[in-house]
């Protein structure tokens, strides 16, 4: 009986044994919240991972969104930047006055510089280039212009005849000029074309001379156009101007030897001088408007006043 007993306590102790460690194998204290927390990292690397693509993809879009308006923007400005320094232009239409067409106009690299002097304005070398302002209707009936008509009977015919081909639209003529240049020796009558008549003048008889017309009026006495408009016109004849005298020069290989003009618009047309004095030195040409006579950016120009 005894051992029975004891081998029934050595079971049940056993079998406590065996439960204990049954518990503890099944059970384990620490192995849970290890698997647990491997799983949380896991989920939350992940997510974290999910949150740096979407940023970086959003990123990506907003970088390309940016290359793509940047890329519409800069045909834009380019067009802009040509838009705002639009070039002169010149248009010749056959039969017609070499009409200057002027646009709102890039930066010159040459400009007319106007000196005023007392004296004698057909006293000039051979070769040089005379400027007066006219009318569009033909008449060179008074003030400079009869001294220019009877000093140039040649060149008075040529302008008469320029003015009678536009007779049924004057107005076109203003803003435009035209270059009259010295025909040969005997040409005419043997008088030539822009040749001085003698008398007058100190250049002597048969002295070789380049009129320029600038047409700054349509009319004249109380017909002329008002101040306003004739300085409006002024600019661009002055800049025609100095065109045809660039494509004389081209044709003929020959420079003009100066420029000289009286204070146009200042007689009959009755517009102060300082008014046309700065209408014309605020002009800009281009390089392919100034005259071979250009030094250093600067068209010298002598206004002559008589004493």
């Amino acid at each position: 009986m005894a051992g029975k007993r004891l081998a029934a306590i050595g079971e049940a102790n056993g079998g406590q044994r065996s439960l204990k460690q049954t518990k503890l194998n099944f059970f384990p204290s620490n192995s849970a919240p290890k698997v647990q927390s491997k799983k949380q990292r896991v989920v939350s690397e992940g997510h974290l991972e999910h949150k740096v693509g979407e940023e970086d993809g959003t990123k990506a879009v907003q970088e390309e969104q940016e290359q793509q308006q940047q890329q519409r923007q800069e045909p834009v400005q380019a067009e802009q930047a040509n838009t705002t320094t639009p070039p002169t232009t010149i248009t010749i239409t056959p039969g017609s006055p070499q009409a200057l067409t002027v646009a709102a106009g890039p930066a010159g690299h040459v400009r007319i510089r106007i000196t005023d002097r007392f004296g004698d304005l057909f006293a000039a070398p051979p070769g040089a280039l005379l400027i007066h302002a006219c009318n569009a209707v033909g008449s060179w009936g008074g003030g400079i212009a009869l001294a220019f008509r009877s000093r140039y009977p040649d060149a008075f015919r040529v302008y008469r005849a320029h003015c009678a081909r536009w007779a049924a639209a004057p107005d076109r003529l203003t803003g435009t000029a035209l270059l009259i240049p010295p025909t040969p020796a005997g040409a005419d009558g043997g008088g030539g074309g822009s040749r001085l008549r003698g008398g007058g003048g100190g250049g002597g008889a048969g002295t070789r001379h380049y009129i320029g017309c600038v047409f700054t009026s349509r009319g004249y006495g109380k017909s002329r156009d008002s101040p306003e408009k004739i300085l409006e016109a002024t600019g661009p004849a002055m800049r025609h101007l100095m065109r045809l005298v660039v494509e004389e020069e081209r044709r003929t290989g020959v420079a003009i030897a100066e420029v000289r003009m009286c204070r146009i618009n200042a007689g009959l047309f009755a517009v102060p001088w300082e008014r046309s004095k700065r209408a014309i030195e605020g002009l800009e040409l281009a390089e392919e408007e100034a005259p071979r006579c250009a030094r250093e950016g600067v068209v010298e120009v002598v206004a002559w006043e008589r004493e």
